[in-house]
């Protein structure tokens, strides 16, 4: 288990690398967490990582209604499509937007259990697609200069 100050440390350090565009740094750190982490390490990280990435679903996508039995969906799997690393990014951020945390936790559980490569995979492709998600978000919610519309 890692310390909450170093674990915190590299979770904002893998963020704003992901946010700059530096993957050899979100690699590494990526790496270092899977490395040393636990599985509740792990969680918390990816907790912290889908929490982003479900903002950044708000501000682009009108959300789900619960009481019309709404919620969110993995339409398309684009690039996720037999990439095992980037399937695991998009379940965990869509479990954790419907507030699943049981599936949210039994991806990382999987996650936590499988090699340290993979781990490290798949938490670089979560927290790249967050970053994504951001990026498109920020380039939504003001579009050449003028403030977002509600939609």
């Amino acid at each position: 288990m890692l310390s909450p100050g170093l674990l915190t440390l590299w979770t904002r350090q893998v963020l704003e690398a992901a946010h700059r565009g530096d993957e050899g740094l979100v690699d590494d750190v990526a790496a270092r967490i899977s490395d040393r982490a636990d599985a509740l390490d792990l969680l918390a990280v990816c907790r912290v990582v889908a929490a982003e990435a479900l903002r950044a679903l708000v501000v682009l996508y009108r959300p789900p209604d619960p009481a019309r039995g709404e919620v969110w969906v993995l339409d398309q799997l684009g690039d996720a499509e037999g990439r095992p690393d980037r399937l695991f990014a998009a379940r965990l951020v869509t479990a954790y937007a419907n507030h699943d945390h049981d599936h949210v936790t039994a991806l990382v559980a999987a996650a936590a259990g499988a090699s340290r490569d993979e781990r490290a995979e798949s938490l670089r492709a979560l927290v790249t697609y967050a970053a994504g998600l951001n990026a498109r978000a920020a380039r939504h919610s003001n579009p050449e200069g003028t403030e977002h519309d509600e939609h």
